[in-house]
């Protein structure tokens, strides 16, 4: 029985959890701050582990593991990664990756500025802690429009899009001092050129610097009014797509570059004019992923991939030197876009949406009866719907029946 401690085992890192509890895994639960935002807790079951620790320094958490002779720590979300490498570096762990490099897969100028050094392509930025200096490195660069963003965030997390020199101005204050929802303080704003193009997702496992692709995925996103990014559609791409292998094989260079050796990552990458250029990348599982969808469209997926390269890495070995693979049907993850504030309820909408042909799935971040707002950036999304289809036509059809029945409020309560 292989003893893995989790740390942050939120999202889709619940679905890890119990990937790894099936195949007999001996789990302890690790919360990387016990303030954590309760968006996190959503969903999550505290019944399959032994044990739950909340830490607090890093001898208290040590010696909590010291006790329990763990022999691997895995982040579960974003908010985990940092503590999961400090703790992996401290005990030397095998299934861990270049602690040298832990900085560079949180911080993202850190990130970019690394696969600069590698010569690897990537964007132009900067990151200011006050406004002139920001202002005049965008007069400088004078391409619009630019991104502003965290040094460190979840998400499209306090991402916004700036058209010109004000929209830009306001996005800085409304970043700058605040603290985001892994509830670090942005004491700097990050500011980058706008890559043009096509935004991918490409979703890895490693073990010990050999990739297993999991996922590449064709993403689109909603820019509002505000500046502010959300999610629209996730569209699993087959492998004979024609930009897979490109895709795939400039973020094999983005991993190892980085330093992720062991485990899941997910990369955003932006297919432009002129190739491949990160948007950013994160060492852990894809916070999107359901394991009964990967079954049904990849039929193995990212979740499963993890746990099997710590359950039964030959396996995992065997399934790298397999084809790459093939879709069985296609999928889109519809993120919901909540367009007015009333009071949820999702039983209507429920069943409404299992009329629809490629229904599979759907998952709410929000309780039945609790007050909605509109959605302003990811984490006020109010859920996903998960198509599934063998014809990509009923898929759209299904996905433009969801957007109707959300504009005329689909999951609000009848004033």
């Amino acid at each position: 029985m292989k003893k893995v401690a989790i740390v942050d085992g939120f999202s889709s890192g619940k679905f890890m959890a119990k990937a790894l509890y099936e195949k007999g895994c001996y789990l302890l639960h690790i919360a990387s701050k016990p303030d954590l935002h309760s968006y996190y807790y959503k969903g999550f079951d505290y019944s399959i582990y032994q044990e739950h620790h909340v830490h607090d320094t890093i001898e208290d958490t040590v010696n909590f593991l010291k006790k329990q002779e763990v022999e691997f720590i895995i982040a579960g979300s974003e908010s985990g990664v940092s503590l999961a490498d400090e703790l992996n570096n401290h005990f030397e762990l095998n299934y861990r990756n270049d602690f040298a490099k832990t900085s560079a897969r949180r911080n993202k100028y850190e990130m970019i500025d690394t696969l600069k050094k590698c010569e690897i392509p990537a964007a132009e930025q900067g990151k200011f802690s006050d406004w002139p200096a920001a202002e005049q490195w965008i007069k400088a660069f004078n391409n619009f429009p630019v991104v502003l963003k965290p040094l460190e965030s979840a998400g499209s997390d306090g991402v916004y899009i700036c058209k010109d020199v004000h929209s830009a101005k306001e996005a800085f204050h409304k970043i700058l001092g605040k603290s985001n929802k892994l509830n670090i303080c942005n004491h700097q704003v990050l500011i980058q050129e706008f890559l043009n193009g096509t935004e991918y997702v490409v979703n890895m496992v490693s073990l010990n610097r050999h990739q297993l692709i999991t996922e590449v995925v064709k993403y689109k996103k909603r820019k509002l009014d505000t500046g502010s990014i959300i999610y629209d559609i996730d569209d699993i791409i087959d492998s004979s797509y024609p930009e897979y292998n490109v895709l795939v094989e400039y973020t094999r260079k983005v991993v190892i570059a980085l330093g992720i050796f062991n485990g899941p990552s997910h990369a955003e990458v932006m297919l432009t004019p002129d190739g491949p250029k990160l948007v950013e990348i994160a060492a852990r599982i894809d916070g999107i992923l359901r394991p009964t969808i990967a079954k049904l469209t990849t039929g193995l997926g990212q979740i499963r991939a993890a746990a099997i390269s710590v359950v039964e890495p030959e396996n995992f070995h065997k399934a790298i030197q397999r084809e790459a693979y093939t879709l069985i049907n296609h999928s889109y993850n519809v993120c919901l876009i909540n367009h007015r504030p009333g009071i949820f309820t999702a039983n209507n909408f429920m069943a409404e949406l299992k009329k629809l042909p490629s229904f599979c799935e759907a998952i709410f971040y929000i309780d039945e009866g609790d007050e909605i707002e509109i959605t302003k950036d990811v984490f006020s999304q109010p859920g996903t719907v998960y198509l599934v289809h063998h014809d990509k036509n009923v898929i759209q059809q299904d996905c433009e029946k969801i957007r109707r029945m959300e504009e005329l409020g689909g999951y609000l309560k009848p004033i």
